[in-house]
Order: C-alpha cells, then sequence, then structure tokens
C-alpha cells in the first residue's frame, strides 16, 4: 500500500493560499462570526495537500480500476483514497473497516482485495446488486462466464412483449427497439442454464449499461435528456404552442445497441476476474446491511470497529433516486420508490424530517438519554443556528428559489449528529474515521460543511486530527454567481480520532 505520512503533521502545504478568513455572507447580510470562530478553532488542522485531489475522492479514478469499474457511481470515492487511509490508519487483518453509507462499495471492496474485515451499510437497491457481484470475484468459473459471452455474440433472445418496468420519470428513456432488447435480454439471461451466480453477474452487467444505450445522461440533481427523445419532443412541442422557446437537449450521437454494450462489458470483467483470481488475497469478511445508518448504527454492538472510511451525501439537494432512476425501474422498485426517498439521509428539498421516528426509536431501545444527547449538542451549536437564521433572513428577502432548502440543511446536519454519535459508541478507542464531504453555499450564505461537522463530530467526543483542503476548488452555480458572485468551497477530507 502507498504510504504518505498523512497525519504525522511534519508536511508542508503545497502553498500558501489562505483557506480561512472569506466572508461567509454575501455582502455581510448576516451574521458569521459563529462560522468564522470556528475557522479560528480549527485553523491550525486546516492543510490545503496534493496528496489527494479531486479524482481521488470521486469515482474519476475508479473508471480504469480493476473490479471497481464494473459499475459507475458518481457519488463514490476511489479505490486510491481507501488504500492511502488504511495505509496511514495502520489497519491490521485481524481489524474492522466500516463505511456507513457505501455507495458503490469501494472500501468494502479494498478491504477484500487486502485481507481485511468490514461492513458496510446502504439503503439502495442497485448498489446491493453491484457489491454482490463484485464481492463474488474469486467464486466465478471463468469458463462459465466465457461461455456466456460468446452467446451473445453468437444468439440473439427470442422477443417477448413484456413490457420495461418503467418509473415515470424513466418512461421514454430508450429507443423503442433498444427498450425491447432490454426486456429480451433479462429474460433470456434469466433462462439460460447457469449458476446461479453467473446469471446475477448478467443481470447486473445489463443494469450497467442502461444509461449508456438511453437517452439520458446522468447529471447531478437529475438524469439530462437527449432532444431526440420522446419526453423531450413532447416538451418542446407544448413549449412551441405555447409560444416558448424549445428546450436544447443534450445530444449523445449514436446509441449503441444492447448487445454493443455487453460484449465490451464482458470482455472487460473476465479480464479482471483473470487478473484477480490469479493472484486471490487472505480470507476475511465483509458484509453489506441493508438499510439507514440512523437506524442500523444504534443496533450495532460497541467498541467493534478500528476505521470508518466513507462519504455521506452531500447538502447539494441530489435525489439519488433521481439520479439513479433507470437502475431502480429496471429493479422494479416502483412500489418502494417514496420510501427509498425518504429513507435516505435528508440531503433533498423533499425529505421529510426523521426527529420524531428517531426519538420513538431510541425510545423503544431503551436509550432515550442518548437521543437527548444528540439533540442538546444539535440546538446548542453555535455556528448551526447561526447558518439556520441567516438562510431564514436570506428567505424573507426572496432570495432563497427554494423554501424547502431551509428544513433540508437543518435536517442533514441534524442526522449527520446521530451519525457521529453512534460512529463514537461502535468504534473502538485509537478509531480513526475520515469523511469526504463538500462545502455548500445557499443564496449567498457559505455553509462550512467540513467545520461545522468536526464540531459536532467534537461535540460527541471525538478529537478532530485533520481537515485536508484540495487545491481544487469548487465553485457554487452559475445562478448563485450571477446573484452572489463566485465563491471557491472547499471539498475537504476530515480526519478525527476516537480518544
Amino acid at each position: 500500500m502507498l504510504q504518505l505520512s498523512l497525519l504525522t503533521g511534519t508536511d508542508t502545504p503545497i502553498n500558501s493560499k489562505q483557506l480561512t478568513n472569506f466572508s461567509f455572507s454575501h455582502h455581510e447580510t448576516c451574521e458569521e462570526n459563529a462560522r468564522q470562530a470556528l475557522e479560528n478553532r480549527y485553523e491550525n488542522l486546516l492543510e490545503e495537500t496534493d496528496k489527494f485531489s479531486r479524482r481521488t475522492v470521486s469515482f474519476q479514478a475508479n473508471k480504469i480500476e480493476t473490479l471497481h469499474n464494473w459499475f459507475k457511481y458518481r457519488e463514490g470515492f476511489s479505490a486510491q483514497l481507501v488504500e492511502i487511509l488504511l495505509s496511514e490508519f495502520d489497519i491490521r487483518p485481524t481489524q474492522s473497516i466500516l463505511d456507513p453509507f457505501a455507495g458503490s462499495c469501494t472500501t468494502l471492496l479494498e478491504a477484500k482485495l487486502n485481507g481485511f474485515n468490514a461492513v458496510g451499510i446502504e439503503l439502495l437497491p442497485h448498489c446491493h446488486l453491484a457489491w454482490d457481484v463484485k464481492s463474488k470475484v474469486f467464486d466465478y468459473d471463468i469458463n462459465e462466464i466465457c461461455f456466456i459471452r460468446d452467446l451473445i455474440r453468437k444468439v440473439e433472445p427470442l422477443p417477448t412483449t413484456k413490457p420495461f418496468p418503467h418509473l415515470t420519470i424513466t418512461e421514454g428513456a430508450f429507443p423503442p427497439e433498444t427498450e425491447r432488447a432490454i426486456v429480451d435480454y433479462k429474460l433470456w439471461f434469466a433462462n439460460l442454464d447457469i449458476s446461479d451466480t453467473a446469471q446475477k453477474l448478467c443481470d447486473a452487467t445489463l443494469m450497467s449499461i442502461l444509461e449508456d444505450v438511453s437517452y439520458t445522461r446522468k447529471d447531478g440533481q437529475y438524469l439530462r435528456w437527449d432532444g431526440r427523445a420522446e419526453k423531450a419532443v413532447t416538451r418542446n412541442k407544448t413549449r412551441l404552442a405555447e409560444g416558448k422557446e424549445p428546450v436544447i437537449g443534450i445530444d449523445k450521437g449514436t446509441l449503441p445497441t444492447v448487445r454493443q454494450s455487453l460484449l465490451p462489458k464482458f470482455d472487460s470483467i473476465i479480464r479482471d476476474i483473470c487478473e484477480l483470481q490469479h493472484q486471490p488475497p487472505p480470507a476475511s469478511n465483509q458484509q453489506l446491511v441493508k438499510g439507514n445508518s440512523l437506524y442500523v448504527l444504534p443496533q450495532m454492538a460497541p467498541d467493534q470497529f478500528d476505521a470508518v472510511i466513507t462519504s455521506p451525501p452531500y447538502a447539494n439537494r441530489y435525489d439519488y433516486t433521481r439520479t439513479y432512476a433507470l437502475e431502480l425501474a429496471y429493479l422494479q422498485v416502483d412500489d418502494e420508490i417514496f420510501g427509498l426517498r425518504q429513507g435516505l439521509l435528508s440531503c433533498t428539498v423533499e425529505n421529510r424530517s426523521k426527529t420524531t421516528d428517531l426519538k420513538e426509536y431510541y425510545g423503544s431501545l431503551g436509550r432515550i438519554d442518548d437521543y437527548k444527547k444528540i439533540i442538546k449538542i444539535i440546538q446548542n451549536n453555535s455556528a448551526l443556528k447561526e447558518v439556520n437564521t441567516a438562510l431564514t433572513i436570506r428567505d424573507r428577502r426572496g432570495e432563497i428559489n427554494n423554501r424547502g432548502v431551509l428544513k433540508m440543511i437543518e435536517q442533514y446536519f441534524s442526522e449527520l449528529t446521530f451519525i457521529y454519535g453512534e460512529l463514537y459508541r461502535v468504534c473502538r478507542s485509537g478509531a480513526y474515521v475520515t469523511f469526504v464531504n463538500d462545502n455548500v453555499r445557499y443564496a449567498g450564505e457559505a455553509i462550512p460543511v467540513d467545520l461545522i461537522c468536526t464540531n459536532l463530530a467534537e461535540q460527541v467526543g471525538f478529537t478532530p486530527i485533520k481537515v485536508y483542503v484540495l487545491p481544487q476548488r469548487k465553485g457554487n452555480s452559475s445562478q448563485q454567481m450571477g446573484k452572489f458572485g463566485r465563491q471557491e468551497l472547499h471539498k475537504s477530507v476530515t480526519i478525527w480520532k476516537k480518544p
């Protein structure tokens, strides 16, 4: 593993660019003393470093990583980040790692490939299918997978009349012939005389190419649509009839057929299986638990994990049930979609408060005092009070384009504080905890997510160790720049330790 001595405090920042003391409130409209106080408190922990990059803390680097690249997951982080941190934390094979927001399961896969034990928690079903398939990499019969690949080359599935199980927002996502082919291949795979593990791999691989063969592209909060899609054409006819300008959609060019997408995917998977099975890692155990960490962590035994490496959903209004709508539709979750959306950490304007549910839940576990302790930390946090007040003022001035942002930010930090409290409980003394997150800005109010979270974690009991700031800053949205100017925001890797 790569050794970088991140935690020794001996590294010099790559340049002297100021990391603090900018205005949090555009034109100083709102109070910012509490946010400035956080900067003063943690200034000595802030360090700009080139040891992490946007590729490292995002899924970009995984696009070329063996096994990790089987399924695209925009919001993930890289295998390299996990390798660096596990090396720095000096994790040994007998120790255990936790990722409470497992996503594409990069942490769990790296644990498996290096012989560490690990547990992940994830709500979304397509992530569970992806993990199930990738985690079986050492179990596949390579001859069987090659046989399936050759069948795809030679055999055309029989046509069926079964429809694709669309969600409302995915209707028209595929050219008609492509949509029929997806269903044909799905049923064909299900009826092949192959092992259960191979059948699941086929199912997941077909799921992985849906975006490639569709008129859609994942783009933050939603799916962007090609102008040729029936939905886009119909929408523009309506706009023209109303005297409005048509919406110019994306152009994905010539879309590949299902077969054209499946064959290179199987070729890549076969190469990875051959490479990894040639040198299997030591035996270890990994488990992916289905659910929301807010409700799973409180049921876990205390003092069992030696490291946490994770990245929660950011406070950026991204709704993963929309971003991954094609995959969720493919898995026929129509009746579950609302529950999935509400079950996610509150990071969209549609999420409802979970506070009452959490109170009842902690009460049912006989832990109401723990609930009250976390609520007190949340209510007494000066920076959170300041942010919530500032957003309320901005809303009264008509500067918030969606009032749901106010409750989203309040709920986001409240729920994360419950997560931090549970992580403190389930971690062993000496455990390191790493969170990758983005700072955000709404209506001219900069929210230092990294520092507020570090402060909340410290109040829970953790010792703050470092707040690494990437040299590549994140800009605010073009809409905000027009009204409030450009402000560069931190993308950070925060590291805390349980004493």
